[in-house]
């Protein structure tokens, strides 16, 4: 399996097209694959499209974070996930 992880700040209206795009890009290279949204203190709905995505692909999961503490933060929240 392959896991993704994915810092998110505000950014509500690309999430499904790259989710789209991370997802046709599994599926053409046959690919088990897991998605890692991490919201970091989204101000704009990211967190809503971020729960939407989860809900609809069993391979999307979301983290989300209360405050901004930083892209560096959000992938290391995505690096101790448990296997």
């Amino acid at each position: 399996m392959i896991s993704v992880v994915i810092p998110v700040y505000n950014e509500k209206d690309s999430l499904a097209p790259l989710h789209a795009e991370i997802a046709e890009v599994a599926r053409r290279a046959n690919l088990d694959l897991e998605a890692f949204f991490v919201d970091d203190g989204s101000t704009d709905g990211s967190w809503a499209v971020i729960a939407d995505l989860a809900q609809r692909d069993g391979r999307v999961h979301g983290i989300r974070f209360r405050r901004n503490f930083g892209k560096a933060a959000a992938l290391s929240a995505g690096q101790v996930l448990p296997v």
